[in-house]
């Protein structure tokens, strides 16, 4: 899919899982550097920033989420920043490209007059960063919610749930995906604050600024959400270690009585008299050690 608008000298293009004949033509209208073109045919998920004369090029990886299987997965950004272009390139469609251009359009409707730089590829650039951010902290709040709900059901009930492990084994396998997937944007954002005033002249620091702190408070969450659930398994461990022991002490009265029971009637099935003590006696006896070991 394929998204071309204008906003005054800037061409703003989107391209979600290109085929290659978009791309070329992409490549050869806005003269990319060619090693930019092997990078927007070349498959990867390795975060990068490469510079060249007239380019920047930047890789950053974002989580996808599939909720049929539970799991997230990379959605690789390309994004090639020129004086009057920006693209952005994805491997899965996104809605939130639709969503960033409508409101970016209503912040060039309501911009001020001194605010010129809002119409350039390095804001619009923190516009497409912030967007994602944006979309990733509310992905957050609600897997914070939703350990504090596993954590309620776990105390709620009497019996642990049988899914509740497997419920725990995907919540840390996600938690410690996302965390792998933003601890390399820290580098890529201090190094766009160093290079994009080499392009472009405004003051966008601010801009920057606000996007290291989102993801600070990206990187804090996913922390956070990670010792709960960590916290959360070995609780659930404690339970079921608990609930094993349970079933052990059972089963241990039963095994005492059964085997005092035996006891009993082989002794009453023998053939011999017993000497010096009645069998009433024995069988008294008999059932002070049940009752001693029973407690």
């Amino acid at each position: 899919m394929k998204t071309i608008l204008h906003f005054d000298k800037i061409d703003r293009i989107h391209l979600s899982n290109p085929q290659e004949g978009e791309i070329a033509e992409i490549v050869k209208k806005y003269d990319f550097h060619e090693l930019i073109e092997e990078d927007l045919y070349e498959v990867t998920i390795q975060e990068k920033i490469d510079v060249y004369e007239d380019f920047i090029f930047v890789v950053l990886n974002f989580p996808k989420y599939n909720p049929l299987i539970r799991k997230y997965y990379l959605n690789e950004f390309s994004i090639v920043l020129g004086k009057n272009v920006i693209l952005t390139m994805s491997k899965y469609e996104t809605n939130h490209i639709s969503k960033l251009v409508e409101e970016y359009k209503q912040e060039l409707a309501e911009r001020d007059a001194d605010e010129a730089f809002k119409i350039s590829p390095y804001y619009i650039l923190y516009k497409v960063i912030d967007t994602m951010y944006d979309k990733a902290i509310r992905d957050l709040s609600k897997s914070s919610k939703d350990v504090n709900t596993m954590e309620e059901a776990m105390f709620a009930r009497n019996t642990v749930e049988r899914n509740m492990l497997e419920n725990l084994t995907i919540k840390k396998r996600n938690i410690v995906f996302l965390k792998h997937t933003f601890l390399p944007h820290e580098e890529i954002l201090e190094e766009l604050q160093k290079i994009i005033p080499q392009f472009y002249k405004e003051e966008l620091d601010v801009y920057f600024e606000d996007l290291e702190s989102k993801l600070g408070k990206i990187t804090n969450t996913i922390n956070i959400s990670f010792e709960n659930t960590d916290s959360l398994g070995e609780t659930y461990n404690t339970l079921m270690t608990i609930k094993t022991n349970s079933v052990i002490n059972v089963l241990t009265i039963f095994s005492v009585i059964t085997g005092v029971l035996t006891l009993i009637s082989g002794i009453y099935g023998m053939n011999v008299t017993l000497p010096g003590a009645p069998k009433e006696y024995f069988f008294l006896v008999i059932m002070s050690i049940m009752v001693i070991v029973c407690g």
